[in-house]
């Protein structure tokens, strides 16, 4: 694949971060929505979460956006063979100004990108896309120490805003949402990123030049970590709506 080498190295994984069918399940289940529904999947990477909604919900129409199209062609194909395309739309788009027309959607879906904007950030964005009751799920990565080990807190230092439960809970409130439920993903969902990460980075260590390289370095070092300080964070989901 062309491009940033993170593209290269993430080219045919079928997950961009720690997730699983059976947490975005849940997920969407706590979220309550359900029927003739349109919900979006934002920086939604080769799709993995909207194959579960098309899946789960076959009334719901789903709006697919990344602004990487090589992903949405990936999803694209995946739901041809699934004989759910039909219900889906891809949208190359940054997913902070998606171009959706404003009370159109009755839940939102993020799962490991609204880092990129920011928590509160994100939902202000986002608020007016919902249609009156919807709702916005969402991951983000948290600690579940109290006092997390220095080579985690080195590690999560290219993400400055994270912060625990409490944290995550302060920011939706900050950005006038409320939180409807919120829940820990189990550790098998990063084992289910984590092996096929590892995997591609040996598979293409022998040929990789500097640039990617350091890339392969980077996810390497991320998997080494969880195997030996899992217990200090994990990605949590939060269901939120507008206060």
């Amino acid at each position: 694949m062309s491009g940033h080498p993170i593209y290269t190295l993430h080219s045919g994984l079928l997950r961009e971060a720690p997730g699983s069918d059976e947490t975005t399940l849940r997920a969407l289940t706590e979220a309550g929505v359900e029927g003739p529904v349109t919900l979006a999947d934002m920086g939604c990477g080769p799709g993995a979460a909207s194959l579960v909604a098309l899946r789960a919900m076959p009334e719901a129409q789903v709006i697919a956006v990344d602004n990487h199209a090589p992903y949405l062609e990936t999803l694209q194909h995946r739901a041809d063979a699934a004989g759910l395309s039909r219900r889906l739309e891809t949208r190359v788009a940054d997913m902070g100004d998606p171009g959706i027309a404003p009370g159109s959607l009755d839940l939102i879906l993020c799962e490991g990108a609204l880092y990129f904007l920011g928590v509160t950030e994100g939902l202000r964005r986002w608020r007016d896309l919902l249609k009156p009751g919807g709702r916005i799920v969402f991951s983000e990565v948290v600690w579940i120490k109290r006092a997390p080990p220095e080579a985690a807190k080195l590690f999560w230092m290219e993400y400055p805003q994270m912060t625990n439960r409490d944290g995550v809970r302060g920011r939706v409130a900050e950005a006038g949402f409320r939180v409807v439920s919120d829940f820990v993903q189990p550790k098998e969902d990063w084992t289910q990123y984590l092996g096929p990460l590892g995997a591609r980075v040996e598979a293409l260590r022998p040929d990789a030049d500097p640039g990617l390289r350091e890339v392969l370095d980077g996810a390497a070092a991320e998997v080494d970590l969880f195997d030996r300080h899992s217990d200090a964070y994990a990605y949590a989901v939060f269901v939120v709506e507008p206060a």
